[in-house]
């Protein structure tokens, strides 16, 4: 089902990101300087999600991007206490997006259709991304980079043994497996990310395998499934500090950059 949201207005937007603090975020944290070694990094792990930078997007939209899926994955999960994987929980992270500046052009939850014995879980999570590109209005060259930037980035994950520990850690859910996948791209003043969630619950582990390798035909899952679109105009130092500052530990702890 199509989601329809509106945009917030910055002085709104600049209470809610202090309202979204998460549990043990101090009240004030350093600045963090810019134009570290970190910032040539195109890909994420960030929470349960990997998400992908397209070549030539700012540092400082690239942050953006990454801290505010941080503080909404993980306001919804350690603050509201929704379970991962539901729809509740993808309706809320979609609020908190929005607050944050992100507009869904596309939205949708819904079952995932077995797509046939021997297609992993990284795959139909790949051809989700692909099959919502298809569905927006997006330039084509987009429809084949981000499509390609995502499997890129979860190949060159597999080889980064501290940021693979990290998702592998955060995706396993009792009994099943939850994660996020996102490619981003930056044009025209405007960031666009295109992201998909995919979840099971109340399934055993497949032989030990990571998530990403099980055979999605094995079990029932769901996706979450959206176009986000975010105004450059929103993204400053200032806005930036907060989120920092809103999301505390988690910056260390739940982030891994790297570079596909």
């Amino acid at each position: 089902m199509e989601r329809h949201h509106k945009r917030i207005i910055s002085a709104k937007r600049r209470k809610l990101i202090a309202a979204y603090k998460l549990p043990g975020a101090p009240g004030k944290t350093p600045s963090v300087p810019q134009g570290t070694v970190e910032d040539d990094c195109n890909a994420a792990v960030v929470n349960n999600g990997v998400i992908s930078f397209i070549e030539g997007m700012s540092a400082l939209n690239r942050e953006y991007v990454r801290k505010s899926y941080l503080l909404a994955s993980s306001y919804v999960s350690d603050v509201l206490k929704v379970q991962r994987g539901t729809e509740i929980w993808y309706d809320e992270f979609i609020k908190v997006m929005v607050s944050l500046g992100w507009l869904p052009v596309r939205s949708r939850f819904k079952r995932v259709s077995s797509s046939g014995k021997g297609l992993t879980v990284q795959l139909a999570a790949l051809s989700m991304i692909a099959t919502m590109l298809a569905s927006t209005s997006l330039a084509g060259p987009l429809l084949a980079a981000l499509p390609k930037l995502a499997a890129d980035a979860l190949e060159a994950l597999k080889r980064q043994p501290a940021s693979f520990e990290l998702f592998k850690r955060n995706s396993t859910v009792h009994q099943g497996g939850d994660f996020g996948l996102a490619s981003c791209a930056e044009a025209g003043g405007e960031v666009t990310m295109v992201l998909v969630t995919y979840s099971s619950h109340g399934v055993s582990k497949q032989l030990g395998l990571p998530f990403l390798e099980w055979d999605s035909a094995a079990f029932e899952a769901f996706s979450g499934q959206t176009c986000l679109v975010l105004n450059t105009s929103v993204v400053n130092e200032k806005t930036l500090q907060l989120m920092r500052e809103s999301a505390g530990d988690k910056v260390q702890l739940a982030i891994a950059q790297y570079r596909i």
